[in-house]
């Protein structure tokens, strides 16, 4: 297996399809339900990630349950400040449908952060987009 992606995504049948592409593009993929497990596994394999693949809504979990986190709406926010902190110079893809303009304002779109709508991305395309950061 190639490099390490950590995929957060708490909606696991439709992030199925993106794993597959991934995978079959030689990717190993960690799959995080919940903000508290993507926490943990950035802590303890920060190192090897070479991508995170994140979404903005999602629940709170305990680590953002004194957070406003606009009943998950803005999960994703806190949680990538804290990736960060444990793999602060992994690309990013923030994979999302959210398109409030005050939400993704909190995203500096750059080298090591690009923004995709999930709509707009289809599984291999995403996996190209990676590609392409991981370069």
């Amino acid at each position: 297996m190639g490099k390490l992606i950590l995929l957060i995504d708490d909606d696991k049948l439709p992030m199925l399809y993106y794993v597959k592409a991934l995978e079959e593009m030689d990717f190993k993929v960690k799959q995080c339900y919940d903000p508290d497990s993507a926490i943990e596994f950035a802590k303890s394999h920060g190192s090897n990630i070479a991508a995170i693949l994140l979404d903005v809504m999602m629940p709170p979990g305990k680590a953002y349950r004194n957070v406003n986190t606009n009943e998950g709406l803005r999960t994703g926010v806190f949680l990538f400040d804290d990736l960060r902190k444990h793999c602060p110079r992994v690309p990013v893809v923030v994979l999302t449908n959210v398109r409030n303009p005050e939400t993704l304002s909190s995203f500096k779109e750059g080298a090591l952060l690009k923004i995709a709508q999930k709509t707009d991305w289809p599984p291999f395309e995403l996996t190209e987009l990676v590609q392409e950061m991981l370069k």
